[in-house]
């Protein structure tokens, strides 16, 4: 059996909320976009293409994992919405993590903060605070394990990637 890998994947930047738009309807600004776009370019320049996207049903998530599937060249076929990604807790996030079929190597789950955040900040054999900016990535490895017996601490690391470079062509 091969190595696992798990990638977490934050949104990118959202409209914000107000009296006419509900939370799960929020759509990606221009920025959300790029920001999808330019994650997308670095899991392809790293290699690190997932075999599978499990993303949470909102808009925002949606729009972004559809922009990331886009530029990874992953058919939509492997696209996969879980409805209960949306304000997932910790435990459901990871539940959902232990769930991918044995077939997949790379699983990347796209949905929100604070979970994505809070699931990272367990990755690796020195758990440390990690928070997800919009688009923000972590990602780790497991060696020869089985999905549903993985643990957080038992990764070998935990890398993490943003955007954040981008956010000085949108203030």
């Amino acid at each position: 059996m091969g190595n696992r890998r798990l990638t977490l994947l934050r949104h990118g930047h959202a409209q914000a909320q107000d009296a006419t738009t509900e939370d799960f309807e929020r759509t990606l600004t221009r920025r959300g976009n790029a920001e999808a776009e330019e994650m997308g370019k670095r899991l392809v320049a790293r290699g690190l293409v997932p075999d599978l996207i499990v993303v949470s049903p909102a808009e925002r998530a949606w729009a972004t994992a559809q922009v990331v599937a886009e530029i990874c060249e992953l058919d939509p076929k492997f696209i996969q919405c879980a409805r209960e990604l949306y304000l997932a807790s910790p435990e459901t996030l990871w539940r959902i993590a232990q769930r991918t079929p044995l077939s997949c190597d790379h699983v990347l789950l796209c949905g929100h903060n604070p979970s994505l955040s809070q699931v990272a900040s367990r990755l690796g054999p020195r758990p440390q605070k990690r928070e997800l900016p919009t688009a923000g990535i972590a990602t780790a490895l497991w060696t020869s394990t089985r999905w549903e017996s993985l643990q957080p601490e038992s990764a070998g690391a935990c890398e993490l990637d943003d955007p954040e470079s981008l956010a000085d062509l949108w203030v």
